[in-house]
């Protein structure tokens, strides 16, 4: 079966989910830019590049905040087995 299906289908808690999704998309959308700033032309900016990386780790950093939470709140009030 597929490993990130096998992710999402275990019993690890829903919060845990959440936050590591959220900072595996923070990290997907900032490579982009960290590989043009390595390999890229150094005259040249990236603009499009930048808006990505920043938008996409504002709402990574979002999900992971809502992850916490998620998981405080499982913690605290459901108790699973």
């Amino acid at each position: 079966m597929n490993p990130i299906a096998d992710f999402y289908r275990s019993d690890l808690r829903t919060g845990l989910k959440i936050v590591f999704t959220c900072l595996a998309a923070g990290i997907l959308s900032a490579a982009p830019l960290w590989l043009f700033s390595l390999f890229g032309p150094a005259d040249d900016t990236p603009t499009n590049l930048a808006l990505i990386a920043m938008f996409g780790t504002i709402f990574a950093g979002l999900g992971a905040a809502i992850g916490a939470v998620w998981l405080v709140v499982e913690l605290i009030f459901i108790r699973k087995r």
